[in-house]
């Protein structure tokens, strides 16, 4: 395509609609022999990059294009020939292989039933929970390494690293209990009694309070860190799974596997202000580091549930494929990672177009999803 000053033009390429500014942009088959990552292909801002299913060429459409084209066969969103080599550090848990695993391909042995996972602020070391042997992993990623398997509770589910980095709370359903892990020693040092079936944690911005999920029992308990000692709990409906936090320590987001919806609760008079109906769950949730978004997965459906923390509107549902669980943002929110157990794949959701720009395979039932930098 030659370049011409101040002439708009108008191309049909295959089928395709494309128009651009020739003076500014180069064509998308121009940019792929100039770049790594061929989804780093740029568009106009008044269109979106496809790729044509007969060939794969990448093109630039009319978004009221796109869903069109997919439905019809014809395009694509994704090239799927190629793996796009994320920048983040996403770590996984493998259900299905007994493994963790992070998304340049790095894999390491754990124990049965892999369930949640964590990793501190600066992606250095990683905290697993292994259900089926009532233990915590706990690896070292600067020299590869299983650190310690350390015994916890029965059925151990949700564990969190708290802010400092010091210590970490794993909720073990079968025992009621927090173990706490101080992970200096590697050792245990208090089991705190929280109620019937908790199931994950979430800490405060100041890593003063730590808010559980009790399942059997309807209810978030609030344990003080300083004391490790309950301080009191807040009513919810129904069977309470997952939970996250808005940035600035106001709200919790609470998703409900007995009403599939998210109870938003405002931490200053302990009420629940709104009901946000989800997909089925058991439910996966994440709160953006800015407050824009919140993101829900439930792995009883195809569906990524998008919520404006505004508005408190659910404002799209997102065909994932069966069985999505595990939902992170990365720091910044541009990208939504979700973990699919019935395809196993990761995901990597576009935040401002909210399609899936790719497709990651990573081995049998990947579960929860860990990113540094996302609390």
């Amino acid at each position: 395509m030659k370049k011409v000053l101040g002439i708009f033009l108008l191309l049909v390429v295959g089928g395709f609609t494309i128009s651009s500014f020739a003076e500014t942009i180069d064509s998308p088959h121009k940019q792929s022999k100039n770049i790594v990552d061929i989804h780093d292909i740029k568009c106009k801002t008044d269109l979106v990059l496809i790729f044509k299913a007969n060939n794969w060429i990448p093109a630039c459409v009319k978004p009221s294009s796109v869903d069109k084209l997919i439905a019809r066969g014809w395009a694509s969103e994704h090239d799927p020939r190629h793996i796009m080599m994320p920048t983040e550090k996403v770590f996984f848990t493998l259900q299905g292989d007994d493994k963790i695993g992070t998304l340049d391909m790095m894999f390491f042995a754990a124990g049965p039933m892999m369930t949640y996972i964590d990793s501190n602020k600066e992606g250095t070391k990683i905290v697993a929970t292994s259900s089926g042997s009532d233990s915590l992993y706990i690896y070292d990623l600067s020299d590869k390494n299983l650190i310690s398997k350390i015994p916890v509770g029965h059925t151990p589910k949700g564990i969190k690293i708290h802010p400092d980095g010091n210590i970490a709370f794993v909720a073990n359903e079968a025992s009621g209990t927090i173990s706490v892990i101080d992970l200096n020693s590697l050792t245990v040092t208090k089991e705190i009694e929280v109620g019937k079936i908790p199931h994950n944690i979430r800490f405060d911005s100041k890593g003063e309070l730590a808010y559980v999920t009790v399942q059997g029992e309807d209810k978030i308990g609030i344990i003080d860190v300083a004391s490790l000692e309950i301080k009191s709990s807040i009513d919810v409906e129904k069977m309470p799974h997952n939970l996250d936090l808005s940035p600035d320590d106001k709200y919790l987001y609470v998703a409900n596997i007995g009403t599939s919806d998210v109870a938003v609760i405002d931490l200053e008079s302990s009420q629940i202000i709104k009901r946000i109906k989800v997909s089925t769950g058991h439910h996966g949730i994440d709160v953006t580091n800015n407050g824009d978004r919140i993101y829900v997965s439930g792995i009883g459906s195809d569906k990524v549930n998008v919520i404006d923390a505004q508005s408190l509107e659910l404002i799209k549902q997102i065909d994932v494929g069966m069985g999505p669980h595990g939902i992170r943002s990365n720091e910044d929110g541009s990208k939504i990672f979700v973990a699919v157990t019935q395809t196993n794949e990761i995901l990597v959701i576009d935040s401002q177009t909210l399609n899936v720009k790719e497709r990651i395979s990573t081995g049998n039932v990947p579960f929860w999803l860990a990113i540094p930098g996302n609390p």
